[in-house]
């Protein structure tokens, strides 16, 4: 598969193009790499290993990016997607949210999806989600939409990849203050970020990539390239 022009991949630094992220990529990419892997492929992970990039599985990390893909708009942008509260429900949303009495750990249910084909259909849907809030609401609303949250370590070092939309809050130690628009830059950078793991993963079987991925994003840090083994910033609380 070709590359793609990294300058297309990056929150412009111009505020007045106004672009937004084309997560379809992400869909592409991610189904490029997994396919023809078998399952021993697929589930070789290091959970106890030093290094955290190899904790997870090629498996695990595919429904990772399925769960990221849809918590994100369920939790930033219902009132966007949803006015009126009808929230779709492909997934029980109580056992995977984030934090105490979710059932899974920022995956999907494994009985429900346990293969690649089965995650990469709920992440088209978040995607999907995602792809309808740049399309219908404007750029304007995305910046004006703004939320303060508590930050982590792993955030403040992160959020620097981006020109505007994110930074520390001065009005709440410890918080990180976000517009959506940065957010949604910033979810579009996890997302690809872990499809860099994938490729590692592979690498580190003797595989090749199968995609030609630019440095972008999360993916210019040295830690989430991979230029070596070393991890990124914790996610303890500032």
């Amino acid at each position: 598969m070709a590359a793609v022009d990294p300058s297309v991949l990056e929150m412009p630094t111009d505020p007045g193009a106004g672009l937004m992220p084309y997560y379809r990529h992400l869909l592409d990419w991610t189904a490029a790499e997994v396919a023809g892997l078998s399952d021993e492929q697929l589930d070789l992970a290091e959970p106890d290993g030093p290094h955290e990039w190899r904790w997870w599985s090629i498996r695990r990390l595919v429904s990772h990016n399925a769960w990221t893909a849809l918590v994100f708009p369920r939790r930033r942008c219902a009132g966007l997607l949803w006015p009126d509260g009808d929230v779709p429900e492909p997934v029980v949303w109580d056992e995977i949210r984030l934090g105490p009495g979710a059932r899974f750990d920022r995956m999907l249910d494994p009985e429900r999806f346990p293969d690649p084909a089965s995650c990469l259909g709920m992440t088209a849907l978040g995607l999907g989600w995602l792809e309808q809030v740049v399309r219908e609401q404007s750029i304007e609303t995305l910046r004006d939409t703004v939320e303060s949250v508590r930050g982590t370590h792993f955030w403040s070092y992160v959020i620097g990849v981006l020109p505007r939309g994110a930074g520390l809050d001065a009005e709440r130690p410890g918080s990180i203050r976000y517009t959506l628009e940065g957010s949604l830059w910033m979810v579009f950078y996890e997302l690809a970020a872990h499809v860099r793991t994938i490729q590692r993963m592979k690498v580190l079987q003797g595989l090749p990539p199968a995609v030609e991925l630019p440095r972008f994003g999360y993916l210019r840090l040295p830690e989430y390239w991979g230029e070596d083994d070393r991890d990124g910033p914790s996610f303890d609380l500032l």
